[in-house]
């Protein structure tokens, strides 16, 4: 057996601990096999050497029983109500999924917007410019041109920074639904 093996088979024995006890121990035992292999010893010997998987694994479900740190277990009653419940918690579960849903996509539709105008501030000023041909008298050209410039200005001053909060936003989506999820899956462990 495997140094991997054996903290596999012992992680999926403690089940029934709290999940930073759990890690204290493997973490322990992987410490044990590795100061015995820097001993000289082979891997399978330095593991063969060790209690059991399944004895290790009851004296530290004892030990965690005895300082409270078992997993807790849903009773029969919290059960129940939780299924007669399902009317009421569910459809405000999914009032909040939907919420959260809507202000995410709201920020891109904002984000877009910010494009577009971007995108049309530059096009209205490239062709306030172009017009400025077609004006009849020299001071209508400048006011086109002038307002073509400021008009073209203002659209690429703002496509940079709307290009940045999109990439920005873009990025900070997948680790905050990381952050989420792995907050959500540790309080389940616990």
């Amino acid at each position: 057996m495997t140094k991997n093996e054996y903290l596999k088979m012992l992680k999926r024995e403690l089940r029934p601990i709290k999940r930073a006890e759990r890690e204290k121990s493997l973490a322990y035992f992987g410490e044990l096999i590795d100061d015995r292999m820097e001993d000289g010893l082979p891997e399978e010997t330095a593991i063969s050497e060790l209690e059991s998987v399944s004895d290790a694994a009851q004296r530290i479900i004892a030990e965690a029983s005895a300082q409270g740190l078992l997993r807790a277990k849903h009773s029969v009653w919290e059960i129940i109500l939780l299924v007669l419940g399902f009317p009421l918690w569910f459809p405000l579960l999914l009032t909040v999924a939907v919420v959260v849903f809507t202000m995410y996509a709201l920020v891109w539709i904002l984000i877009g917007t910010l494009l577009l105008v971007s995108v049309s501030l530059a096009v209205g000023g490239a062709a306030a410019v172009i017009g400025m041909f077609f004006s009849g008298s020299i001071s209508t050209a400048f006011v086109c041109l002038g307002i073509g410039l400021v008009s073209a200005g203002l659209g690429v001053a703002l496509f940079i920074p709307a290009l940045l909060i999109a990439r920005a936003y873009a990025r900070a989506t997948p680790i905050i639904l990381n952050w989420l999820i792995n907050r959500k899956v540790g309080k389940s462990n616990e």
